[in-house]
């Protein structure tokens, strides 16, 4: 039997985010939206082949000076228990990768925040620049594995948008989008219409971002020791078949 293939895992919470870095031939990544999944992370994150673990996706804002649409790399995860840092060689080179990336600490928790002033509230008390519902677990699954650690974030509802029951319902439990689940939130709430719209907005925006991000990290997501493909630049991207592919 031939060893396993060197691979890094990647952790998002979409279909659309798993789908951004699918194509990638040394990368294994897994959707975690129910138990099951976790524990095949887990399992994976056991092998011996296994380089390196980094959250990606999108996350909610909790800095009111950072729009949709910001880069984020997390310095250090905060989660239930504590504090935990970030590969700082990692780190470094997805910070160099992009211009416009923010370095700071980033929030774990199990739910959507979807109020601004819990999102205002979280800030003042955790210091964390944006919160997503993946980062605490792959965090503490790296530590308990000894694995390098990265987390790569871009926000779509800023700390100043209230998100709506409408857009929560309009995902599946393993990340699909789910336009029916929209509908009938609508439905109980038409008074949701005009906040779906900027929802809707900020989510093309991050999606726009996420897709220069990729192109940004290369092949190799910049871990380090990785050869890797050069990076391309984002002018590069925008428009091209990037966005065809993924419309």
């Amino acid at each position: 039997m031939q060893p396993e293939r060197p691979f890094i895992l990647v952790v998002v919470g979409l279909a659309l985010e798993a789908r951004l870095l699918s194509h990638r031939r040394d990368v294994a990544v897994y959707c975690r939206r129910e138990a099951k999944v976790e524990a095949a992370i887990e399992r994976r994150l056991g092998s011996t082949a296994c380089r390196g673990a980094i959250s990606f996706g999108i996350a909610g804002g909790l800095d009111r000076n950072l729009p949709s649409g910001s880069h984020i790399v997390a310095s250090e995860i905060l989660t239930a228990d504590g504090l935990i840092s970030t590969d700082p060689g990692w780190s470094r080179r997805l910070v160099a990768a992009s211009s416009i990336a923010k370095h700071g600490r980033i929030l774990g928790r199990d739910e959507v925040v979807v109020d601004p002033e819990q999102k205002a509230r979280l800030f003042e008390t955790t210091g964390a620049l944006a919160v997503d519902t993946e980062s605490h677990i792959v965090a503490m699954l790296a530590r308990k594995r000894d694995l390098p650690l990265a987390c790569l974030r871009v926000i779509a509802d800023a700390a100043h948008r209230r998100v709506p029951e409408a857009a929560l319902l309009g995902l599946q439990p393993d990340g699909r989008a789910n336009p029916f689940g929209v509908v009938r939130g609508l439905m109980r709430r038409p008074r949701d219409v005009p906040g779906l719209v900027f929802v809707a907005r900020d989510a093309w925006r991050a999606r726009r971002s996420l897709l220069c991000a990729v192109a940004q990290i290369g092949e190799d997501l910049c871990l380090p020791g990785s050869a890797g493909n050069p990076s391309i630049p984002p002018s590069e991207v925008a428009g091209g078949p990037l966005f065809a592919n993924n419309s």
